[in-house]
C-alpha cells in the first residue's frame, strides 16, 4: 500500500526534513516510528526539503507498506512514538493513476459502444455507456487518488459524457407514481441508515471509537442520566459542564430514548436516524418546486450517497447532526411562509451550538434579501444574531469562551485576538481573506461538496443566494483548523444542508436539458465518490470479524473495572468505561499530576515501554495485569 502523510512540525531541533549524517532530522523521526507500527524498514519521500529550524504546518510525504493498518488508524499510531514537536494529522491510500491511459480507455470503449449503437445491436450503450464507465472507473479508482487534480480530470472527463447522453435523450427514465417516489425515499433512508448506522456502531465494538470526542459524549450522557447534568471529566481533566465548551442544549432531545437504552451505542443510532430524517424536507421541498416525481426521486437518492452525510458520521456522534435535518425544516417552513415554523426550527438551530445561530441570520437575511420577506426573514435574523451575542458573552463570562483561537490566521502573531479581529480582516484585506478561504486543500473540500450536487448549488440566478453561501465561507473555509474543511467531520452538516435546499430551488429555475445533465452529474458524481465515504469505512466489517475474542477479552476487562473507581485510560478505551463520575484519557493531555486508582493502557497499536512502565511504577501503580498486544492494567499501590 501507498500511504499518504500530512504532518505539522516545529523544525528547532532538527537539521530539516531530509536525513543527515551529523544531526537528527524529521525524515529520521519519522522513519523510526514508521517501523515500530509496521516493522518495515521503509523509504519515506517527503515533497521537498526544509533546512535546519524550519517549520511546516501541511508537510506531505508518502512510503509503501504490507501492514494492514486502517488509514485513520495510521495518525495515532505514528504519533505514539514521536515526539510532541512532530504530529501526523491525516494519513490516506493513495495510488498513481495513468492519465493518459484512463483517456485512451475511455476513448476506445466509446467507439466501441458507438459501434454496437449503430449496428443497432445494445443501442442504449452508446449514449449511457461512456457515462456508466466513467463513474464506475472513477469509483474503483477514486479512494485511492483523491488528489484536486485527479477529481477534476474525472469530472471533466464525466461531464463531457452526461451532455453526449443527455442530447441523445429527451429522458432518462421516467416515474410516473407517487408510491414509487416514496419507496426510493424509504429505501435510499434505509440503506444510509443500514450502511452507516453498522460501521459507526462498529467503530464503537471494535473499540476504534476515541475519547475526543465519543468517550466524552459517553460519559456525559451518563451524567445526564444520573444528575441531568452535562458534565464530564474527560473534556479538560476536570469536572466540567460541556456547555462551558460548546453551548449544546439541544442534546437531551436524545436523553429520554437513553434512558430506556442506556449505551453508547444509542447514541450512534441516534445520530445516524437524525441525519436520514433529513431525507423528509428534501422530499417536502422538492414537492413545494413543482420537480418531477423522477426529478424529486433523484434528489433522495443523491442525498442518501452524499459523501459527507456519511463521513461525518464517521468520526462518532457530534451536537452539528442536528442542523442537517432542522436546516431543511427551516427551508421548507420559509417556502411556505409560515412564521411559527420558522421561528420553532430557528431556536431549535441556535441551541445545536453557539456558531449555529450563524446559519440562521444568513438563512433570515437571504429571505429578507432574495424572497423579500421582510418580516418573517427580520424575525429569525435578529432571533439568530441577538441569541449569538448573548450565549458568545455568557460563555465568555462563565465558561471557557468561544473557539476564536480557530482562526488564528486572521489574528495579529501573539495575540489571543477575537471574532471582531476575523470580520475586520475580510474588510480591510480581502485579498488575502481571499487566499486563506481558497488553498488547494480547500478547493479539494469545495469539490467534494459541490460535485455531488452535480454543481447545482451554485448554479443560482439570483444574486442574493450567495448570501446562503457566507456559512460555508465562515465555519468552513475561513479557518485552517483542518477539521472543519474536511468531508470526514461533522463541521459539514449544516452547509451540506444549505447545499441542498440551493441544488433543489437552482434545478426548479433551469431548463429541461440543463438540469437533465446537472442532475445526472449529480448522481454519477455521488456513485463515485462512495470510495470515500462508507466504502472506506467497510474495514470495520473486516475487524469485527477477525477480532471476535480480542473484543470479548477486552469487554470483560472493562466489565471487571469497579464502576465507583476513578480510571485513566486510553483513547478507544474511554468509550466503554464512561459509565463512572472519574475518567481521564492517558496520557494526559493538560494535568500530568492526575492520580486515579486505575491506569489502563491499549497494546494493540503499540507496545508499554520501561520508560512508561518506571513512570507509573514511580507514582505509586502497580501493574496488575498485562496481555502482550492487548492491554496493561496498574492499579495504586492503596489499593
Amino acid at each position: 500500500m501507498n500511504v499518504k502523510l500530512k504532518l505539522q512540525y516545529d523544525g528547532t531541533a532538527y537539521h530539516g526534513w531530509q536525513i543527515q549524517p551529523n544531526g537528527v532530522t524529521i525524515q529520521e523521526m519519522l522513519i523510526n516510528a514508521v517501523k515500530k507500527i509496521t516493522g518495515d524498514d521503509v523509504n519515506i519521500i517527503g515533497c521537498g526539503r526544509t533546512d535546519a529550524g524550519v517549520h511546516a504546518l501541511n508537510y506531505v510525504c508518502n512510503f509503501h507498506t504490507n501492514a494492514k493498518i486502517p488509514a485513520e488508524r495510521i495518525p495515532y499510531a505514528l504519533n505514539t512514538y514521536l515526539p510532541d514537536d512532530i504530529r501526523v494529522f491525516n494519513a490516506e491510500f493513495a495510488a498513481s493513476v495513468n492519465v493518459a491511459m484512463f483517456v485512451c480507455f475511455v476513448i476506445l470503449f466509446f467507439v466501441f459502444f458507438c459501434v454496437l449503437g449503430h449496428l443497432r445491436l445494445f443501442s442504449w450503450m452508446e449514449i449511457y455507456g461512456p457515462m456508466l464507465l466513467v463513474t464506475i472507473y472513477g469509483t474503483v479508482t477514486i479512494m485511492k487518488n483523491s488528489d484536486l487534480t485527479y477529481l477534476v480530470g474525472v469530472t471533466i472527463v464525466l461531464a463531457v459524457t452526461v451532455v453526449y447522453a443527455v442530447n441523445k435523450t429527451k429522458i432518462f427514465a421516467e416515474i410516473t407514481k407517487k408510491s414509487t417516489v416514496i419507496c426510493i425515499y424509504i429505501l435510499a433512508a434505509l440503506v444510509y441508515m443500514g450502511i452507516a448506522g453498522s460501521i459507526t456502531v462498529l467503530r464503537y465494538v471494535t473499540y476504534r471509537s476515541p475519547a475526543f470526542d465519543f468517550g466524552i459524549w459517553a460519559q456525559m450522557f451518563y451524567n445526564m442520566k444520573e444528575s441531568f447534568e452535562p458534565v464530564t471529566t474527560i473534556e479538560r481533566e476536570r469536572l466540567l459542564s460541556h456547555f462551558a465548551v460548546h453551548f449544546s442544549p439541544i442534546y437531551y432531545i436524545y436523553l429520554p430514548v437513553y434512558f430506556i437504552f442506556s449505551s453508547p451505542v444509542t447514541l450512534q443510532v441516534l445520530q445516524v436516524i437524525t441525519l436520514a430524517s433529513g431525507i423528509i424536507p428534501v422530499y417536502l421541498l422538492c414537492r413545494h418546486f413543482g420537480l418531477s416525481k423522477s426529478a424529486t426521486a433523484c434528489f433522495g437518492v443523491i442525498f442518501a450517497l452524499f459523501p459527507s452525510l456519511a463521513c461525518g458520521c464517521y468520526y462518532d456522534l457530534h451536537e452539528n447532526c442536528f442542523l442537517v435535518p432542522l436546516i431543511l425544516w427551516l427551508f421548507y417552513f420559509a417556502e411556505k411562509e409560515k412564521l411559527r415554523g420558522m421561528i420553532i426550527f430557528s431556536v431549535l438551530i441556535c441551541l445545536v451550538k453557539e456558531d449555529a445561530p450563524v446559519y440562521v441570520a444568513c438563512i433570515g437575511l437571504f429571505y429578507i434579501i432574495g424572497k423579500k420577506q421582510y418580516r418573517n426573514g427580520s424575525v429569525i435574523t435578529l432571533l439568530g444574531l441577538g441569541y449569538f451575542c448573548i450565549v458568545t458573552a455568557l460563555m465568555s463570562k462563565y465558561g471557557l469562551g468561544i473557539m476564536s483561537n480557530r482562526y488564528d490566521n486572521f489574528m495579529a502573531a501573539g495575540t489571543a485576538g477575537s471574532l471582531m479581529d476575523v470580520i475586520r480582516n475580510f474588510v480591510v484585506n480581502p485579498a488575502y481573506a481571499l487566499s486563506e478561504c481558497f488553498s488547494s486543500e480547500k478547493m479539494t473540500y469545495l469539490l467534494y461538496m459541490l460535485l455531488p450536487t452535480g454543481f447545482l448549488s451554485v448554479a443560482f440566478k439570483n444574486s442574493a443566494k450567495l448570501i446562503l453561501l457566507l456559512p460555508m465561507i465562515l465555519v468552513n473555509l475561513a479557518s485552517d483548523y483542518v477539521y472543519q474543511h474536511s468531508i470526514f467531520f461533522q463541521y459539514t452538516f449544516g452547509v451540506l444542508a444549505i447545499l441542498f435546499y440551493l441544488a433543489i430551488s437552482n434545478y426548479a429555475e433551469m431548463s429541461d436539458k440543463t438540469r437533465r445533465s446537472m442532475c445526472a452529474i449529480a448522481i454519477c458524481a455521488s456513485i463515485m465518490l462512495m470510495p470515500l465515504g462508507s466504502l472506506s469505512r467497510t474495514h470495520y466489517y473486516g475487524a469485527y470479524k477477525n477480532e471476535k475474542e480480542k473484543i470479548e477479552i477486552l469487554n470483560q476487562v472493562m466489565e471487571s473495572i469497579p464502576k465507583d473507581a476513578s480510571v485513566s485510560a486510553s483513547t478507544f478505551f474511554t468509550p466503554h468505561l464512561a459509565d463512572r463520575e472519574e475518567l481521564y484519557e492517558y496520557p494526559y493531555l493538560y494535568d500530568k499530576s492526575i492520580i486515579t486508582d486505575y491506569v489502563i493502557i491499549d497494546l494493540r497499536f503499540g507496545s508499554l515501554s520501561d520508560d512508561e512502565r518506571s513512570n507509573l511504577e514511580s507514582k505509586g501503580y502497580r501493574l496488575s495485569e498485562m496481555q502482550e498486544g492487548l492491554y496493561a492494567i496498574f492499579i495504586q499501590n492503596t489499593n
